[in-house]
């Protein structure tokens, strides 16, 4: 009986080989390899294409970084870019406001607060930046607030980029204002 289903498995095999060879000799199935030439490779394109009647929007994007020396000067420095699609033009500034508190009171409860740092600009082209340097002379200051001392007073120091006329974003004109500005918070000691 083995012998016999072991044969018949074979006549399969025979049969679908001859079929096989039978429609390969035909053509059928038959195909021509050849090798791609430069006319005929997928051209890679960096470009994108636009659907017409959509709009490219910019979207700014800030960032800030803060240096301390040892004498309480304040290096504040960051950029503004236009990380959008679309280029920037609409009448604006980059800011730098100072709050200051002194905990536990709040910023809003103390009040202080002072514009610092302002920079104009009305265009800037998809991918370009703005760069933005100042500095900041705390007054009265006694040192930096180490992990074991008694914390006495922080300064909030913001980098935004906001149109001249105050208003907010539009959809057509910044595509994501949560990144317009960036906050970096200081604690130190102040003399009494």
């Amino acid at each position: 009986m083995k012998s016999f289903k072991s044969t018949k498995t074979s006549v399969y095999s025979v049969i679908i080989l001859f079929v096989s060879f039978f429609v390969l000799s035909l053509g059928v199935g038959h195909a021509e390899l050849k090798p791609m030439s430069p006319s005929n490779q997928l051209q890679k394109k960096d470009t994108m294409v636009i659907p017409p009647g959509v709009k490219l929007i910019p979207d700014l994007n800030v960032t800030l970084n803060v240096t301390k020396s040892g004498t309480g000067l304040v290096t504040l420095s960051g950029a503004i870019t236009n990380i959008g699609m679309g280029d920037y033009a609409m009448a604006s500034e980059a800011r730098i406001v100072m709050n200051l508190c002194y905990p536990p009171k709040t910023y809003a409860q103390i009040g202080v607060s002072e514009q610092i740092f302002t920079k104009g600009f009305t265009q800037l082209k998809k991918g370009a930046s703005i760069p933005i340097h100042c500095t900041y002379q705390i007054p009265n200051f006694q040192g930096w607030n180490a992990a074991a001392a008694p914390l006495n007073a922080k300064r909030l120091f913001t980098l935004a980029a906001v149109k001249k006329d105050m208003s907010p974003y539009k959809a057509s004109e910044d595509r994501n204002p949560n990144n317009n500005s960036k906050a970096i918070e200081i604690s130190y000691l102040e003399k009494k």
